[in-house]
């Protein structure tokens, strides 16, 4: 099914719409850092959300009031982590030209660390550093016209197959496991569970779509990430899911593997062949991801918005 923005938009059903901002919001009350919560947020098609207008701003605040501690600061895409004093915010917009006030003795850059900006329910801005976990909030413009696709994604690089009603994405740029384990979840997804020799086909198959020359840096470019692993030693291999491989239905590793040769070697990965092999979790490798069609489900801008209750 592709849902048509000719009559209304659609976008993810975890972010609610605000006809006042115009624009899609989620808001994460589990505090991360400033680089994790922007990586989120751009795998999802939004932007770490920054006050950049009046309507914004005031969303923003009702958001940190309903439903994250009124006290606490969330983190805005406004940084310096390009160039130190310069803040941007993800948009590109100088701090010059945000309206928001300052707090009491704000800005500090104490220990000269900090590059990035928060924001209060007060609608006060400070600088404060970037590794300091905090919540925050994901915006989309209601202005970005895009279209859900039959994997109920605006991101076009996810493609369903009927032969395991499933929906894969090869990531080119490659991640550690755990990387590659957060943009997978971030993008409504996990990494790929070979559930059948005819699965396997399927990602061998996608595979083959991308030679060497596809895939981006100094990596090996022969073996790609999925979802399975082993906790300790390479004894006990499991999906990320929990199930044995044997359980998944699908166990299948090329001859001579896993071989633990570098050892650590408790990640798993799929050779050209479609064969299982182990590998270190800590080097950066392309990866798959997989997701249900029906899974984050879409909403329209009239039938998912925030619902906010008036505080004082």
């Amino acid at each position: 099914i592709i849902f048509s923005l000719a009559t209304e938009a659609v976008f993810r059903c975890d972010y609610k719409y605000s006809p006042v901002a115009k624009g899609w919001f989620k808001h994460y009350v589990i505090p991360a850092t400033w680089g994790e919560a922007r990586i989120r947020c751009t795998l999802q098609g939004a932007k770490l959300a920054s006050p950049l207008n009046f309507d914004i701003e005031t969303e923003m605040i009702n958001i940190i009031r309903n439903f994250i501690t009124s006290g606490t600061e969330i983190f805005t895409g406004l940084s310096a982590n390009i160039s130190r004093g310069n803040f941007y915010s993800i948009e590109g917009v100088p701090l010059a030209e945000i309206g928001s006030p300052w707090a009491v003795n704000e800005p500090n850059n104490v220990g000269n660390n900090e590059n990035c900006i928060t924001f209060n329910a007060y609608g006060e801005i400070a600088d404060r550093s970037c590794d300091e976990p905090r919540p925050y909030i994901c915006f989309r413009s209601g202005k970005v016209e895009t279209e859900a696709n039959e994997c109920g994604t605006i991101d076009s690089e996810y493609q369903w197959d009927r032969r395991s009603n499933s929906c894969y994405k090869l990531h080119t740029v490659s991640r550690t496991f755990a990387d590659a384990h957060f943009a997978c979840s971030a993008e409504g997804g996990h990494l790929a569970i070979i559930k059948s020799d005819v699965e396997a086909t399927v990602l061998k198959e996608l595979y083959a779509k991308y030679p060497p020359e596809k895939i981006v840096g100094p990596y090996d470019k022969n073996y790609i990430m999925v979802g399975f692993h082993s906790w300790a030693d390479s004894s006990d291999w499991r999906t990320i899911h929990g199930e044995t491989l044997k359980e998944a239905g699908y166990s299948k590793f090329a001859p001579g593997e896993p071989n633990n040769a570098s050892t650590g070697e408790f990640c798993g990965s799929i050779s050209r062949s479609g064969l299982f092999n182990d590998l270190r979790c800590e080097i950066p490798t392309p990866f798959i991801c997989e997701k249900k069609p029906d899974y984050p489900p879409v909403c329209s801008q009239s039938k998912n918005q925030y619902n906010f209750r008036e505080k004082s």
